[in-house]
């Protein structure tokens, strides 16, 4: 299983995250989130050049999938989320070894 975290413009969640339902995502988290570091263009926000320098409003979105479906969710935040400006976001992928259900202690895919 991979878990897929990707940091993605506000103005872009609502089309991401539409796209990750109809490919199939089982479930995700979607949580406002401030970054730090240049992975925001100043230009583009409407937030002051002092704060967005130091802090931006992104989303952050973070499920996990099966391995042999990681690669089209990756593929739907790369093309849904692009607009080719500075800050279009990131996407990390980690491996999960193991998962599972409080509710109905399945384990592993069962419990996604």
């Amino acid at each position: 299983m991979k878990e897929i975290k990707a940091y993605i413009r506000p103005d872009k969640a609502e089309k991401v995250i539409f796209e990750l339902e109809i490919a199939g995502v089982k479930g995700m988290t979607v949580i406002n989130v401030s970054t730090l570091g240049g992975w925001v263009d100043p230009k583009q926000s409407q937030l002051s050049l002092e704060y967005c320098e130091k802090y931006c409003s992104s989303i952050k979105i973070e499920l996990v999938c099966a391995d042999e479906d990681y690669h089209k969710f990756i593929d739907i935040i790369l093309n849904k989320g692009y607009t080719g400006q500075k800050g279009d976001g990131k996407i990390f992928v980690s491996d999960i070894t193991e998962a599972y259900s409080i509710r109905t202690k399945e384990q592993q895919e069962a419990a996604l």
